[in-house]
């Protein structure tokens, strides 16, 4: 009975581990695409798009789709001074449903995920929004119903850093 016992919570623990926020910020980004990443890592894999909000950043897509689960994807990476700072997954012609089964596996991965607050600016199209906040690395998760879209997109956690660059 005590070997069972301690079975049963070894298992828990590696369930409850495995269900973590730090599993988010151990992978550090989506597949083979991490946030800081060079350009250089990149560049035979991904075509430039258009320059962003100032000179410094950039949009690149990655050429090749991406599966996830069943579902087919593309992937954009967002290029500040030549790192990566977000990397922007999407699942064009999704339904509710689609976007409710990769929140699930989300969940799955990195334990319960949070409401977004109210939302503003890029994200206010997004009729369902749900985000994780890892230490290093932070995820949300949207679902448009105009476009049929859903969003996964991967940034670093300390944007301030950006910012203490500039000045």
């Amino acid at each position: 009975m005590t070997r069972l016992t301690l079975l049963l919570f070894l298992l828990s623990i590696t369930l409850t581990r495995a269900q973590s926020i730090e599993e988010l910020d151990s992978k550090g980004g989506f597949k083979d695409f991490k946030i800081g990443d060079s350009l250089n890592v990149h560049q035979d894999k991904i075509k430039f798009m258009k320059t962003l909000d100032n000179a410094d950043t950039k949009l690149y897509l990655v050429k090749e789709r991406v599966s996830v689960k069943s579902y087919t994807g593309e992937i954009e990476l967002e290029f500040y001074k030549g790192r990566v700072q977000e990397v922007i997954v999407s699942f064009k012609t999704s339904s509710p449903a689609d976007y409710d089964d990769l929140l699930r596996s989300l969940e799955t991965l990195y334990g319960p995920s949070e409401k977004a607050k109210p939302k503003s600016g890029e994200v206010a199209r997004f009729e369902k929004l749900f985000t994780w906040s890892g230490k290093k690395v932070n995820l949300r998760i949207g679902y448009d119903e105009n476009y049929k879209l859903t969003e996964m997109v991967f940034s670093g956690a300390h944007d301030i850093e950006k910012l203490k660059s500039d000045f």
